[in-house]
């Protein structure tokens, strides 16, 4: 029977399952080209993952990266199970493809992180435009009836907001993750 403790565990490990879910899709992608693949490689690395939860102690950020090596290591067996495909990249430069995709994600996130503190420094008004105009099935113009303007009004304003955030993240340096 599932204690407390269990479910808190299985809650969390699901939260940054989602938040990870993108970034690692993407990284995966660089490895394995065929659809159909990524997607056995993916839910693999979700299952290594599940099961290695525990064995699991860092940051939100530290998660995405801790499931991406888990999913280089099953992308790699992937690559064993098609070695006499002729077809298949050099073990070589899959690692250097793997390697480089490890430093685009922390690049990613200091980005987010950057991203994140920007957003802290919008006037709450603005913070909410941007949450809503970036949140899914959401539409400008849909937006612009609710907040009294016509859409190019709307796009204006969000293209202010927009370079005070690009400003904002090229002044704001780098914080370690």
């Amino acid at each position: 029977m599932a204690t407390e403790s269990d479910h808190n565990q299985n809650e969390t490990f699901l939260k940054l399952l989602a938040q990870s879910e993108v970034v690692l899709r993407a990284y995966l992608r660089s490895l394995v080209n065929d659809q159909n693949h990524l997607s056995e490689v993916l839910q693999n690395t979700f299952i290594v993952g599940w099961k290695k939860y525990d064995q699991f102690s860092g940051s939100r950020n530290d998660f995405t990266k801790w499931l991406c090596i888990i999913g280089k290591y099953e992308a790699l067996k992937y690559r064993q199970s098609l070695a006499r495909d002729r077809h298949i990249l050099s073990e070589e430069l899959v690692q250097q493809i793997a390697n480089e995709g490890e430093s685009d994600i922390s690049s990613y996130s200091l980005w987010i992180g950057k991203l994140e503190e920007c957003l802290k420094k919008l006037s709450p008004p603005n913070r909410e435009l941007i949450k809503q105009a970036y949140s899914p099935n959401s539409s400008i113009k849909d937006l612009a009836l609710k907040e009294n303007k016509n859409a190019n009004a709307l796009y204006q304003k969000l293209s202010r907001i927009r370079n005070q955030l690009a400003t904002c993240m090229d002044k704001t340096p780098v914080a370690p993750v």
